[in-house]
């Protein structure tokens, strides 16, 4: 979302009421409880956050449009519902690109903030500096460089850039590598060097340094300021006559260069939970297919029913339900009073209409078969053979019903997936990319989005649950090491990757104190494309298996942080067997079926390629595998990399005869990882695996209301799986996560999720 830059900053909250109160009732009334401008000072720019808190005195409840204006000219609108007595905050972020004082004036509560030229002010980065009124400046959206400011007709140039560093070092390690690389470049020269102390006490390097060209020759300032991971780079340059011309003016700008507490949007780091990420896909919850997208949808979005920290299906939005004799038909009833972020109550038709997208053949969906599926209708909307999904009927307002095409024990919990979450139609109509302004339901709203930097939640204080204890999430994206930003306290959680696994796991470490440890429902596997050669044999399929000795990946490569999969459900979900009996590790094994396949020979397989993620380097996993396959069965293995961004959007479309690949349970049922990875058809089985035989059995459980009977039949089908080589399994993630111990409540489920709420 691009910042607001408009001509001024004054908030005028008007009221329009829109419920009609009863004669007994007080009418909503509206009163201004405070109001505060962050920053009251301001340069050119620069994004000011005007917040007011908003109460109804009356006794009914209703829906205000609240209008920013300046001197009593309208800029901006925003609608926010009050039920009666409640107190909320409305927000407008805005930029100001005039000097001056301004008359802030919210409901007859004023404040004024003040606009200087020559001043430049950062919040998301937290820095200042200060420059010649004379002299222009231009952000560019990035952080290298963050900004731009010339002088009079063009120069001197100042530049100011962000990076991260790999590991922690001193702005003079970090300024004297700059000064050796000038110093090996030809014609160039190091006029000084020194330590040097900028505004605030702020502790820098400095190199002044000099380049002959043809006929004209460079002067430049390069000043270094290292915090914590981040290291600010001042780069100020120009002609040598220039710049010596203007030394003065240079050397104050670069004095005045100050690091100040990051307060983005107006949120300090005191009422933040921190973290670092990369971001979502997308937040529509019909279009997430990977958990990068997920665990952020699941705080914004909600549906009918969700998963406690059991992992047991328990009442969301529907405060119960009720099931038909026959196991077929279920009853949601509503709570009254659940309301989308904007302040509008959740019907049931909301509920239809959101499913009934999810199925539209153009929304394209790549999960609403796979989670929806079982729904009456669900196939011949997805198909383009009807309008509307016949099994899902509207009672009331407050009452939907739902029927599935056979008893499944597993049916109420796909619906706590993403494509069950109700969302606002009004808001999905509004364009194409609605989902950068969701209006959900969850416990957090979005407050902010700028790609490849923020992604901001706030606690949604009209949330129908129990309200987060945190004020706001904030996410740093791709900015830097998150290992080494935790060490250096920019964030204040972290997963622990391979590389740092042995000193957390170190008892003398003090990490290891804070380190919170907790077993994953995932396998992580390679796949084979069973739709053409080799691997449409089987034999070459376990031949492939029996050549990979996992128990010294997990312990060479893996660190033994990793628990060895031999089968594909995981330990703690329903159904795993302890006594499954994997393909081992038996290179004269592995030989003898390729003999025993179509091909008899090595030398007879067609070229193999691995589809991979990657930008580049080979993981070392990926590197363990090709070498053992190289060396237990003669077979060299291309690498073909995609990029990881968007991997599992594309892998099934894109894979070629190997690929690695993995699922986290979305639900604790073997059917999720038996019958969504392996049935014939399925849109997540990506190795397009498929076994008549399989299929029937698969088909069987899904109706056995037997418990027992239908765990013992997975157990079957997982054992064939696994004779059939099916897939490669490797290992069971664990998850291994550092917490600040000021940071209370934070919970990890076994399905990998971050529970924010």
């Amino acid at each position: 979302m691009q910042k607001a830059m408009i001509k001024g900053i004054v908030t005028i909250l008007t009221v329009t009421l829109v419920t009609i109160p009863s004669a007994c009732k007080a009418p909503a009334a509206f009163e201004v409880t405070s109001l505060n401008i962050t920053p009251a000072e301001a340069g050119l720019g620069e994004l000011v956050t005007v917040t007011a808190a908003v109460e109804n005195t009356g006794d009914v409840e209703g829906t205000y449009t609240a209008s920013l204006t300046i001197d009593g000219i309208e800029v901006k609108r925003q609608e926010i519902w009050l039920a009666p007595g409640m107190t909320r905050t409305v927000t407008f972020d805005v930029g100001e690109d005039e000097v001056g004082d301004y008359n802030v004036e919210v409901g007859g509560r004023s404040a004024v903030l003040t606009v200087k030229k020559g001043f430049y002010r950062n919040s998301t980065y937290g820095f200042s500096l200060s420059y010649p009124s004379s002299w222009t400046t231009e952000e560019t959206g990035e952080r290298s460089p963050i900004i731009e400011i010339q002088g009079f007709g063009g120069l001197p140039i100042v530049r100011v850039f962000l990076s991260y560093l790999p590991e922690v070092i001193s702005c003079q390690e970090h300024g004297s590598s700059f000064a050796t690389d000038v110093e090996e470049s030809p014609d160039s020269q190091v006029i000084s060097e020194e330590e040097v102390t900028l505004a605030g006490a702020t502790p820098a390097y400095q190199v002044v340094y000099l380049i002959a060209q043809e006929d004209y020759e460079v002067k430049g300032k390069y000043i270094c300021v290292v915090r914590g991971t981040q290291v600010f780079e001042i780069l100020a340059f120009s002609l040598r006559d220039d710049f010596d011309a203007n030394q003065a003016s240079i050397d104050n700008l670069v004095s005045s260069f100050r690091l100040e507490e990051p307060h983005p949007f107006a949120i300090s780091r005191q009422e933040s939970l921190t973290m670092w990420d990369v971001g979502p896909i997308t937040l529509d919850p019909a279009l997430a297919r990977e958990a990068r997208s997920g665990r952020y949808i699941r705080e914004i979005f909600s549906g009918l029913v969700t998963l406690d920290e059991d992992l047991q299906v328990v009442p969301d939005i529907a405060e119960r339900w009720k099931v038909s004799k026959d196991g077929t038909t279920y009853t949601f009833y509503l709570q009254k009073g659940v309301r989308f972020h904007d302040g509008k109550e959740v019907k049931a038709r909301d509920f239809k209409y959101s499913l009934e997208r999810a199925c539209d053949p153009e929304t394209e969906s790549p999960t609403a078969e796979t989670y929806l599926g079982d729904i009456v209708g669900v196939k011949e909307m997805l198909d383009g053979e009807a309008e509307e999904i016949s099994g899902v009927k509207i009672i009331d307002d407050h009452t939907l019903q739902i029927t599935i095409d056979a008893p499944k024990a597993y049916f109420l919990a796909k619906l706590t997936h993403s494509p069950a979450f109700v969302v606002d139609q009004t808001n999905v109509e509004s364009g194409e990319e609605w989902w950068r302004n969701p209006n959900g339901t969850g416990a957090f709203r979005l407050r902010q989005w700028e790609e490849d930097e923020l992604f901001i939640l706030e606690q949604n204080d009209i949330y129908y649950g129990e309200l987060a204890e945190v004020k706001n999430v904030v996410f740093r994206l791709w900015g830097g090491i998150s290992m080494r930003m935790y060490e250096t306290d920019e964030i204040d959680v972290t997963h622990v990757y391979i590389d740092d696994i042995e000193r957390v796991l170190d008892p003398t470490n003090p990490l290891n104190k804070e380190l919170v440890t907790a077993p994953e429902l995932s396998l992580w596997y390679i796949g084979f494309n069973a739709t053409k050669p080799p691997f449409n044999d089987a034999k070459v399929r376990q031949a492939f298996y029996h050549a990979i000795d996992k128990d010294k990946i997990i312990e060479v490569v893996l660190k033994g942080a990793m628990a060895r999969a031999d089968g594909i459900l995981p330990p703690g979900m329903p159904g795993y067997n302890e006594s499954l009996e994997g393909l081992s590790f038996d290179v004269g094994r592995a030989r003898e079926l390729i003999q025993q396949s179509g091909y008899e020979d090595v030398t007879n397989l067609p070229q193999i390629t691995f589809t991979t993620s990657g930008r580049g380097a080979i993981s070392d996993l990926n590197e363990a595998l090709i070498d053992m396959w190289r060396k237990n069965l003669g077979i060299e293995v291309q690498v073909r990399q995609l990029e990881p961004g968007i991997y599992f959007e594309v892998l099934k479309e894109e894979k070629d005869d190997i690929y690695e690949s993995g699922w986290i349970a979305d639900y604790p049922d073997p059917e999720n990882f038996l019958d969504i990875l392996f049935h014939t058809g399925s849109e997540e089985n990506t190795g397009e695996y498929s076994s008549s035989e399989i299929d029937i059995l698969l088909e069987q459980a899904r109706v056995e209301q037997d418990a027992t009977t239908r765990m013992r039949l997975y157990q079957q089908i997982e054992q064939m799986l696994v004779n059939d080589a099916a897939c490669l399994p490797l290992y069971f993630d664990v998850n291994y996560i550092l917490v600040k111990p000021y940071v209370e409540g934070l919970v990890l489920t076994p399905m990998g999720i971050l529970t924010l709420k």
